[in-house]
């Protein structure tokens, strides 16, 4: 597989696998490379691989990227003669050859299980084999980065065996092998990588380690055009198994020249290794995973503050609109698909909303950035709800791949009038809650939901007039769909209903949604939400 490798700059020497079709290079976290300098863009540029060869573009970098000390304006071919850099760094491409597989049947001369209840092992010179795998496990716990900890390994095995022209790694991803590490003594031709698969399957199918001598000295290998051709005369292959029985690959060590070949005592050895490395290969893929659930929680934490900071937090002063406000979205996950808005036309009418997105997690995040921004743009007008609706649904669903829908509920309050004009898409209607006593249902019709096209629609407008010291709630399903987990009963508007009535209509509104959510929590028998909850308050003064 091509890689990039560091010729200068931080981190020399350090490998990069070119593993998609295009690769992006750049500061932010989820790049393909990422280069931990300020000098990088975020996004800085990319690579791109077409049938065998690659190019790079800029993507608008702030220092530019180079290819042999010229800077790109556009798409350049990359080859493994130049050199690219970008900010401190400097790259050589590097493509090693496919490699050659012999597909015919080796005569395996030794095997011996690669399990570690093997006791057969450490039989034979226990204490120089103790020394051996001692030294390399010390030698392997210092790094975690699998590229690094992979070419130390076999830098230690070309030491060990003398008698090795090739190492090789093969590691299981999916169900391809894949060649992640090699060292080749042969000055002919340094990077070419050769193995056997019907070896390596049968190593790996089996769970065993596999010694073949000399197979140029046995006859019924002289009609193999293809073994001659790899020239192999001796090999080990060692497969390294997970406790739980996964295959993560095999270890491979080949000897191309005549001489001295490789004995049962060397396959008891590199089977040993084998099982010291596969834990090192084992705690390495650990450590990628934490690292890997580290990034995304770090991710979510930030798309939860960007998500948040769309949601105004500052109300209006009761004093000098003659109303009070307040919203609240209480997420059940890092991100919701819940959402409030609201903002004050010119002539001081108050424009508000309550939506709910379907499905979850980011997916219902984005798209709800998206509904809330056109919300924005169609009602500044201050057009009435139900033709607004209308523009955002027409809006949704004309670009609309993933099918995602929001109810929504819209509405405008005129302070003099103490009137409130009310549209809903498919949201559930909002409560009233008097000055005393107890709240109640608004009779409002639902229209249809936003984001589908329905042919020809139309949403219908209610008017509800506001007393002094009457509040109007709007909310999310959240609330009324919570499930007590013992009973499976729902919380139903109803108790909605209840937790805003009686003295709690003199509390102050923050207090009122408080106490909502405080009621949820009790009847769910839990602080972790179901669902997003999300509430809007609104009382004339």
């Amino acid at each position: 597989m091509a890689y990039l490798v560091t010729l200068k700059g931080p981190d020399t020497g350090r490998q990069f696998l070119l593993e998609q079709d295009v690769m992006v290079l750049g500061r932010q976290t989820d790049s393909g490379i990422c280069l931990e300098s300020q000098a990088v863009s975020r996004h800085h540029a990319r690579i791109l691989r077409v049938d065998s060869n690659f190019f790079v573009e800029d993507m608008g970098s702030s220092n530019g990227t180079y290819i042999n000390g010229s800077r790109i304006r556009e798409r350049a071919p990359l080859t493994e003669k130049d050199t690219l850099q970008i900010g401190p760094y400097i790259f050589g491409l590097r493509v090693p050859p496919a490699p050659v597989v012999a597909d015919e049947g080796l005569v395996i001369r030794s095997q011996i299980s690669a399990s570690g209840s093997d006791l057969s092992l450490f039989v034979q010179d226990p204490a120089r084999k103790l020394e051996v795998v001692l030294e390399i496990a010390q030698s392997l716990s210092r790094t975690l980065d699998l590229d690094v900890l992979l070419t130390k390994l076999l830098d230690h095995l070309m030491i060990l065996f003398p008698q090795a022209d090739q190492g090789i790694v093969l590691l299981c991803e999916g169900d391809r092998l894949i060649v992640r590490a090699q060292h080749n003594r042969r000055a002919d031709d340094p990077t070419a990588v050769t193995y056997s698969r019907t070896v390596v399957k049968k190593a790996l199918e089996d769970g065993v380690g596999i010694l073949s001598e000399d197979v140029h000295a046995d006859e019924r290998f002289i009609p193999s055009a293809t073994l001659t051709a790899l020239g192999l005369r001796s090999l080990i292959c060692v497969p390294l198994i997970s406790q739980d029985g996964q295959r993560l690959g095999v270890l491979q060590l080949d000897r191309f020249r005549s001489g001295k070949s490789f004995s049962p005592e060397d396959l008891q050895l590199l089977t040993t290794i084998g099982l010291q490395v596969k834990v090192v290969l084992e705690n390495a893929s650990l450590h990628a995973e934490l690292i890997r659930e580290e990034r995304l929680r770090q991710e979510l934490a930030l798309a939860r503050e960007i998500q948040q900071g769309f949601l105004p937090t500052e109300f209006p002063a009761p004093d000098k609109v003659g109303y009070e406000l307040f919203a609240r979205v209480s997420p059940a996950r890092e991100v919701s698909g819940d959402f409030y808005d609201f903002w004050q036309l010119d002539d001081g009418r108050l424009v508000f909303i309550v939506g709910d997105v379907s499905g979850k997690g980011m997916p219902a995040a984005l798209f709800m950035v998206m509904v809330r921004t056109l919300c924005r743009h169609l009602g500044t007008a201050g057009d009435a709800p139900a033709a607004t609706l209308a523009r955002l649904n027409k809006a949704l669903s004309a670009d609309n791949p993933s099918s995602m829908f929001v109810t929504l509920l819209y509405g405008i309050y005129d302070p003099k009038s103490g009137e409130v004009l009310l549209a809903s898409a498919g949201h559930p209607p909002p409560i009233l809650r008097p000055a005393e006593g107890d709240a109640e249902q608004v009779e409002l019709k639902r229209g249809p939901l936003l984001g589908v096209d329905m042919g020809k629609v139309e949403w219908s407008e209610t008017r509800v007039p506001l007393a002094s010291g009457e509040t109007l709630a709007l909310y999310t399903d959240g609330f009324t769909e919570a499930r007590d987990p013992a009973s499976k009963q729902m919380f139903e508007v109803l108790r909605l209903q209840d937790a805003l009535s009686g003295p709690r209509a003199r509390q102050s509104l923050e207090a009122a949604a408080d106490q909502a959510k405080l009621a949820v929590e009790r009847f769910i028998a839990s602080q972790e939400l179901q669902d997003d909850l999300t509430l809007l308050l609104l009382r004339r003064v």
